[in-house]
This record gives C-alpha cells, structure tokens and sequence, in this order.
C-alpha cells in the first residue's frame, strides 16, 4: 500500500510585490517522511513554513492539505493557561485532558476538605475512567519524558509558568509541541537552545516517532541524522532531493555539473548559429539565415547554473607569529559557591593549534573563555599566555560601543587603511550587501551583530581567535564558507561550539566539560562524544545494579503468618528495597514515552498495573522505614 499523502504542490511560488522567492515548486509529503528544509538565510524557508501550515493562503500556483490533518508547529510567541503549572502546560497540549487532570485534582482537595465523599468518589471514578479511556497516564508520562529530555529541570515539573525565565518557557513550548503526535511537526531550528544531550534526545525521538516532519535546521550533523528527505530554495528556484544533507549535497553537486554542461552546449549551439547568420545573412543563403535567426530567437536560454548564489570569500591574517607555546593552563579551577564547574585543567597549547570546547550546557564553557580574556579570575590555577600573543575574542552577545554606528562607520574606524570599495566587499561577503551598510547598528539581529564583529576580527591580524558559538545564526553557507576561511588561516584558535559537524571540521584536539571535570582528547566532537559515551558507560557499570524484588529473608524459621517479612528486613536492606522501587518505577514511566510501549495496547495495560503494583510497594517499604 502506497504511503498516504499529507500534502501536495504544484507550481508553488511565493512573493512579496516584485521580491520572487522561490517559483514553480512541486512537491508531495507523505505519511513518515522527515524533511530537512535548508536554504540560505532570506530564501523563503519561512514562506513555505507558513503555507505549509495554512498560516499563508496567499500564494501561486496549489498547495493541498489532507483533510483534518493535524498540524502541530512552535508558536513565535507562545501562550499557556493561565496560572498553569509547567506540567499543566504540557497537557493542554490537548485541552480536554487537562480539564480532566483539573477536575481529578479539585476532587482530590474537596476530600481533603471533609467534602461529601460517595458523590465526589463516584465523579472521581467517571473523570478517571475518561481520563485513562484518553491515555492520560500515557500523556502525563510522556510529557515528563520529554522535558527531560529537552533539559528541563524535573524539580520545576509543578512550578508556575509565569515564574519561569524567557528560555524556560521556550523549553516548555517546544516540550509541548513535541507531546502533541500530531500529523506532522513543523520544527523551526529546533536545536537553537538545546544543549548536546538535548540534540541527541530529538534525533532519536524524531527517528522513533510515526509523525511526519519538516525541519528547518543549520545543524548539518542533525539533519544527516534525521531527515529522510531534503529541500532547498536556492536562487528563487526549489529543488528536492531524495537523501539526507551530506547525500543532497553530493546529488546537488551531480545536478550543477549536469546543468552546466547543458548551459555549455547550449552556447556552443548558439555561437555556432549566430556565426552562420553573420555569414550568410546578406548572401545567397539569407533566407536559411533568416529562419536559423527566429529559431534562435524563440529558443528558451538556460541559465547560467551557479555553484553558490553567495559565498563569504574571506582571508583571515594572523598577523604577527608568536612564541611556539601559546598558552599554558596550570590546575585551573571554576568555582560558584558550593558548586565546581572543572578544576585541575592541565594544557599546553601550541601555535598552529585548534582546540575546540563543548559539553552539556551551564558545564562552564563560557566561563572557561571568560577566564581566557581575563573577564573573570581563575578560583585556582594560572592561565599563561605565550610571547607577543595577539587574541581577538567573539562572544555570544557582542556590545557595541556607539549603537548608532553603522557597518560601513563601524568597520572604517576598524580598518582606516582599507579602501571603501574594499570594505563594502568584505561587509558583502559578510552578508552586508548594498544598503545594508547604513543601517544603525542598533536595529541589527543578534546574527547580524555577531556577523560585524567577526567582520572586525577579520581585518584586525589577530594570531589568537577566542570563538564562543562563532556559527550561531549564520546558514549553511555561510557555515560552509567560514570553515574554509578558518582552515586557511594560520594562527590559533580555540572555539566553543555545540555545532558537530563545524566542530570535526576543525578541531585538531578537544577539551570536554562536565559533572565538575575536564576531559582532553585528540580528535574533533565525535572522538571527544565517543569519550564521554564509555565513561558514562563505565560509571554505571561499577554502580549497584537493581536487586531482586523478592524479599531478603535470614536462614532463621520463618516468621509467623500474621508477621510481615519486611519486619525481619534491616533499616539499611529496606533503604535499598526503597531504592530498587524508585527504579523501577522511574524506568516504567519513561518506557510509557517511547512508541514501542505506547503503540502496544497490551503493553501499555501491564507496565500501567506493574506501575500500580510497584508505588504501593513503595509505599508499603515507605512506611516501614518510617516506623523503624
């Protein structure tokens, strides 16, 4: 049976009065597909989300969506119930159980309160039997799964919404969206603010998910490891190809040489037959001339095909050569309170060298740059840098002095020696193209802005670039065009970045942090994740595992019947009876998240009762610690 279909386009176009952005595009989604929908900043990707979820009716050309089709996408400005709690949040995900989860809760507080028990009981059975009638457990479960594993904290799961932070309310809308199961997701950059952890959490939700979905993502190790299908909007034109981004690229490449040698064949063609008409135009051959000339007038001219519609040409100087060694990291240590970031940091760096930083998020690799540009003092330890070492540093939120300049004014009071032909090339090169030059920095996004400052960089001679997320809102282009400008520059660099594939482009050595440590290791982010993999793997071996659920019994004659066996039990082997419930209990509800429990009916219906079973032994063990 033919897979069923979502959506259909033909002739699909978008504009805005006399701007095209992209015609003629032609596509069919269907049940399954995972698309990574790629294109250069400015393109369109955005258009075509919006009419993709019926967002946009104004348009050329048909775009067919399946009837009911249900559609779940992240909200620019994303609303919530009022006076919800996070988890409430979740579940309005789908509004009537959380008018259900609202009632079962106000039941739960009028008994409390000494309410009239057999009604409210009876109405608490009714909401019950709907609630789990809709998989309600399931939801809740899920929900808690997924929070989890976007790096939502588990002690804020009850918090009110409206107390949360800005990038915690992101994180709860974007937790949201993922619970729905709709149809299909429209997911716009959705590793913007995940941490390493949370990246590979989607990846492997998406992968297991029945959902369709269309991603927009400048993450190319994500969309290699997702997508079963690529778009790209290129050059006002939309092209699909069959595979995953590394896979398209090599398609694209195929696609480009096959258009230029057409392109080529096709001037051939038309030097030869304007060169016949020249002849012969005049001549006893003039009426031939004269039909070679219509022919030539009515034939469709190819375009010339373009390998890239724009692309960052840059050269990066390093400027003066340092001393061999260029800095020395001696028993560095980061400190908040209680709380140790790493500590015992040993490195050498030499020149030449590129050493890239990563790990989870809030594991101190901001503050390991910040001690490096002498922002912040070292708790311990010494960081020493070489001889006639010139650094350049690109943060994650740049400060302009004057928010009035403008590039161009920015970039001549950088670069006096340069001519203004020579910085409105370079400003171009850096996605600054014509009147962008004038505008105040102030009303700049926060790519833009970093786009100007590693401008300045560029131009300045630094033989030490300190990059803190140098490829933050930049598109794949762009990403792919500062990897080569990086790999031909000659000085030493030292780059945070949560971008895998930016990262084994570059990285000659590798420092990770996290849980308090630091860990080195030669190799770009995918040596340095494998690392991290087996000593997580190597840590969990050496800890106990689960014991078995039946009850350590001394070789004593056993108790009398009316005795429980948990009576002979030690504080200490009820502890860790304690412990192995609180297991097995976490590990039931995260199974509930996964589609080879939730699609199993049968399955969901045993691990709920085990689930049951497993909390009121807790409860039993609970309460005969609590009596010891």
């Amino acid at each position: 049976m033919p897979p069923v279909s979502l959506i259909a386009a033909a002739g699909l176009g978008k504009h805005y009065g006399a701007q095209v952005l992209f015609t003629e595009a032609e596509f069919t989604l269907v049940e399954g597909c995972r698309v990574g929908l790629i294109g250069a900043n400015g393109s369109g990707k955005t258009s075509l989300f919006r009419i993709l979820g019926g967002l946009d009716e104004d348009f050329d050309g048909r775009c067919l969506r399946q009837r009911f089709l249900r559609i779940a996408a992240l909200e620019q400005d994303p609303t919530f119930p009022e006076g919800a709690t996070v988890l409430e949040a979740m579940l309005s995900a789908d509004p009537e159980l959380l008018e259900l989860e609202r009632g079962m809760r106000e039941i739960h507080e009028a008994l409390e309160h000494g309410g009239d028990s057999a009604r409210l009981l009876d109405r608490l059975g009714e909401m019950q039997t709907r609630f789990e009638a809709r998989n309600g457990w399931e939801l809740e479960n899920r929900a808690e799964r997924i929070l989890e594993g976007v790096g939502f904290p588990r002690a804020l799961k009850e918090a009110p919404v409206a107390s949360l932070s800005g990038g915690e309310r992101g994180r709860v809308a974007f937790a949201r969206i993922l619970v729905q199961e709709p149809d299909l997701w429209l997911l716009d950059e959705p590793t913007n603010h995940l941490d390493i952890d949370g990246i590979l959490f989607l990846e492997r939700f998406l992968r297991e998910s029945k959902s369709s979905v269309v991603v927009v993502s400048h993450d190319r190790r994500f969309l290699d490891r997702v997508c079963t299908e690529t778009w790209e909007i290129e050059g006002r034109q939309f092209w699909r190809y069959p595979a995953a981004y590394s896979q398209a690229r090599v398609l694209r490449g195929e696609r480009i040489k096959s258009s230029r040698r057409q392109f080529e064949n096709q001037q051939s063609f038309i030097e030869k037959e304007q060169a016949f008409i020249r002849r012969y135009q005049a001549g006893q051959r003039a009426r031939q001339a004269t039909g070679r000339l219509k022919r030539l007038d009515r034939l469709s001219r190819l375009d010339r095909p373009e390998d890239r519609v724009r692309v960052m040409d840059l050269q990066l100087s390093s400027g003066h050569s340092p001393g061999s060694k260029i800095l020395s990291l001696r028993g560095l240590a980061a400190r908040f309170g209680e709380r140790t970031l790493f500590q015992g940091l040993e490195l050498d760096l030499m020149r030449g060298e590129i050493l890239g930083v990563a790990g989870p998020n809030g594991a101190g690799k901001t503050t390991l740059m910040r001690m490096l540009t002498g922002e912040m003092p070292p708790s311990e330890g010494k960081v020493l840098w070489g001889d006639r070492v010139v650094s350049g540093t690109l943060s994650q939120h740049e400060v302009f002095p004057d928010e009035t300049a403008t590039p161009y004014s920015f970039m001549r009071a950088c670069a006096p020696r340069l001519t203004e032909q020579q910085i409105r090339n370079l400003l171009a090169a850096m996605l600054f193209p014509g009147d962008a030059v004038d505008r105040p920095v102030s009303v700049l996004s926060g790519g833009e802005r970093k786009r100007l400052m590693l401008t300045r960089l560029l131009v300045e001679g630094r033989n030490v670039l300190l990059l803190d997320e140098p490829t933050n809102h930049l598109d794949i282009p762009s990403r792919e065009a500062l990897e080569l400008a990086l790999a031909s520059y000659e000085g030493t660099l030292i780059v945070v970045s949560h971008d895998r594939h930016f990262v084994d482009q570059m990285a000659d050595r590798m420092l990770w942090l996290e849980d308090g440590e630091a860990h080195l290791c030669e190799g770009g982010f995918t040596e340095a994740l494998e690392r991290r993999e087996k000593r997580k793997a190597a840590r969990d071996a050496i800890r106990p595992g689960p014991r078995s659920a039946a009850p350590v019994l001394p070789s004593s004659p056993p108790p009398s019947p009316a005795a429980s066996p948990l009576a002979r039990l030690k504080k200490e082997e009820i502890e860790d009876r304690i412990a192995d419930a609180e297991r097995r209990i976490r590990a039931l509800e995260s199974g509930f998240s996964t589609p080879e429990v939730y699609l199993d009916a049968a399955r969901l219906r045993s691990d709920q009762q085990e689930l049951a079973r497993v909390k009121s032994e807790l409860a039993t063990l609970e309460a005969e610690w609590m009596s010891r």
